[in-house]
Formats: structure tokens, sequence, C-alpha cells
């Protein structure tokens, strides 16, 4: 049977289409937002609205996957929806950027609840032969999403560009951007199918662990250590758009040029994704996770002299080169080594303890960037990511037998 022909698969693929749709047709829209219309000049402030968002829903995500494992993956998926539509007309409403913290937790809450789960479902409905295809196929297709959100933001701006001020021409894209996910919790709540939970032999059911028993396999405990390293000094999206925005002297109006770079992003990440996603099934998860962080590293490093559009505009079409080599094998890569039984609590475990990580990433880089300069932050930060590659490549050795499920 086809890939695309298993349960499950086309109706996760559409619902990530559709809310992708809607999250990035703001999402380029989001730093500029911040700095030129709430008026935000300190990147530790950019920085402390990113980890404080991402607190909120890391430590849900154990527990929903606990949940999703003992008594069903789908309305955890659907509510997660639910959640982002939310936030994004809360965000529309912000009037100062304190105003914007809680639909940003709101945001992460729902991304919280949604991931593990969905990720658990996607994985028990394939083979673990077609694992790294039916994530690449997911990856894809969200990302075909963040292709076109983009640019319905473009035509809704300059639609509205004559008949209101800038301020609410922006707002009025975060309200659109809540649609197209409406369409993502019909899918979700009408469309998919639950595989059943089946509890592992030894494992007490209802158990909620976030340390203990959390790494089995030592392969998934070296992956989850090295991936939290990556993860405190991966510079994030919203910085590459500040950064260039400002060296190509964007101006409030002038939003397409920065439309334009984050479209590069998703422009190289759908087809890699679903390429290495389909490799990775052949020739194992590690070789693209590490080939992935290495080309961040050396994008992240390149940043520091970048100064012309097209150098710009060619580090983010290599940033969506490298999401699409590492985001299909490493969700694949932990599904392979998971309990069954336990797949989406190991699944939310393994993001929580990344996103831990995460929380103070985007303050560190802000600290850094206004302390030493923006050339210092990037070079610190591609640094560390390629060092993070190097002890995948050398310590992280999954079995195959471990990886069976």
């Amino acid at each position: 049977m086809k890939v695309h022909r298993r349960p499950n698969v086309i109706p996760l693929s559409l619902a990530a289409f559709f809310n992708d749709t809607g999250s990035d047709m703001l999402f380029a829209f989001y730093p500029l937002f911040l700095v030129m219309i709430l008026g935000v000049t300190d990147m530790k402030v950019l920085g402390f609205i990113e980890s404080l968002a991402l607190l909120a829903g890391l430590l849900l995500r154990p527990l929903a996957g606990r949940i999703a494992d003992l008594r069903g993956r789908i309305g955890f998926i659907w509510g997660g929806y639910i959640c982002l539509s939310l936030s994004r007309v809360g965000q529309g409403l912000a009037r100062s950027w304190w105003h914007l913290i809680p639909p940003k937790m709101l945001y992460e809450i729902g991304r919280g609840v949604r991931n593990p789960p969905r990720a658990a479902l996607l994985a028990e409905s394939v083979p673990q032969e077609e694992r790294g295809l039916a994530f690449g196929i997911l990856k894809s297709m969200d990302t075909a999403g963040a292709i076109l959100g983009p640019l319905l933001g473009l035509g809704i701006f300059a639609l509205l560009r004559g008949y209101l001020p800038l301020g609410s021409v922006y707002r009025a894209i975060f309200l659109f951007a809540a649609l197209p996910t409406l369409v993502s919790i019909w899918l979700t709540s009408t469309r998919l199918r639950e595989t059943g939970p089946v509890e592992a032999e030894g494992w007490e059911r209802g158990e909620v662990s976030l340390v203990s028993d959390a790494f089995r396999s030592r392969a998934l405990f070296l992956f989850t250590v090295v991936s939290c390293l990556f993860s405190l000094w991966a510079v994030t999206e919203n910085f590459m758009l500040v950064s260039g925005a400002r060296v190509l002297g964007v101006k409030a109006g002038q939003i397409e040029a920065v439309v334009l770079l984050y479209w590069f992003i998703n422009v190289t990440f759908a087809p890699t994704a679903l390429v290495a996603g389909r490799l990775s099934d052949r020739l194992g998860r590690k070789p693209f996770i590490a080939l992935g962080l290495l080309v961040l590293g050396a994008l992240t490093a390149l940043f520091a002299w970048a100064r012309t559009f097209w150098q710009v505009g060619l580090l983010f079409a290599a940033h969506g080169v490298y999401q699409g080599l590492l985001s299909p094998s490493q969700t694949a890569l932990v599904a392979d080594l998971a309990p069954p039984a336990h797949r989406a609590q190991a699944l939310g475990r393994y993001s929580m303890w990344v996103g831990l990580f995460a929380i103070p990433a985007p303050f560190i880089f802000g600290w850094l960037w206004d302390s030493w300069g923006r050339p210092f932050a990037f070079l610190v930060s591609g640094a560390f990511v390629a060092v993070s590659a190097i002890l995948i490549l050398f310590l992280v050795h999954p079995e195959r037998s471990a990886q069976s499920s």
C-alpha cells in the first residue's frame, strides 16, 4: 500500500497545510509588527516574549502525550488547532508588546497539546519503513501552506494598505490568519481514525514520567542531550528576519522584502523534507540530522557577513534546506526509539526537554546581539550548532532492533 493511502496520513497532512497557511500568513509580519508598530527597540524584549511563550506549552507535552496514549490522540489534535486559531485573534488585538504575552502563550499551549499526539498517531498509522516518508509528507504539506500563506498575507496587505492605517493593516492580517485553521479543526475532528493505544508490559498505567524510564534507549538519551545543546544556541527565524530587515534597511511599509525572505525558507523546505524523509527510511535518520545541523551552523555564521538582498536570501533558502533535512528524520528517530505504548509521551517528553533548553535561547541571542553586536551573536550560534552536529555523528548510535515497533 502506498503511504498516502494509509489511514490518517492525508487528513493530518491537509490539516497541517491549512494551519500553516494561516500561521505563515502572519509569521513574516510578526517581527516588524513588534518592532515597527508596537515600538519595541530592545532585542531582549523580543527574546523575552519568545522565551515566556515557549515555557507555557512545554510542561504540558508529556502529560498530553501520556493521556493521549491512554485515551486517544484525536481530541488533543483538534483541541490544539482551536488554541492556535484563537491565539492569532489575540495577537491581532494587541496594542502593546506585553499584550502579546497571553496569545503567544496560548499558541505554544496549542502546539504542546497537539504535536506529541499528532506525531504518535502518524507514526502508528504507517510501518516503520515508511515512517520517514510519512513525516516528510506531513512536513512538505505543512510547508506548502507556509509558501502560500505569506503570499496571501502580501495580497491582503496590498489590498488594505490604501484604506487603513498601517497598524490596522497588520492587525487585520492576524485576524485573517485565524480562518484557515478552522478547516484544520474540521479535518482533525471528523476525518481521523484512532490507531488504538496498547499498554507495554512492565509500565504502570497512567504514569507520567519526566525523567524516570524516560531514556531506556541509550541512543534516545544521547540524542536528547545533544538536541538540547543545539536548541540552546540555534538562532530563531524571528531574529533572522529582524537581522535581514536591518541589513537591508527595510521600513514598516516595505514588507514585501521581508516576506520574500521568509518565503525562500519554505520554497526549499518542502522538497527537501519529502526527499530527505524518504531517504532516511533507506539510509538511516542520523546522517540527515547531522547534515541539517551542519547546514544551519554554516548559514548562521555566514549571516555575520551578509550585506546584500541576495546574500541574505541565499541564507534564508539554506535555512529551509536545514529544516527539511532535520525535521522529518528527527521526529521519525524519536518515534523509532520510543516504546510503542508510550510513543506520544516519549515524543512529548523529548520535545519538552528540547523546548526547555530553547526557552533561554532567544534571550541569550538578544543579549549577545545587544552587548557585542549582530555578527558576534551569529558566529557564536553557528559554532555551537556545528559542535552539536559533530556530537550526533560520534555519540548517537541507534540500533535497528531498538527502533522496531
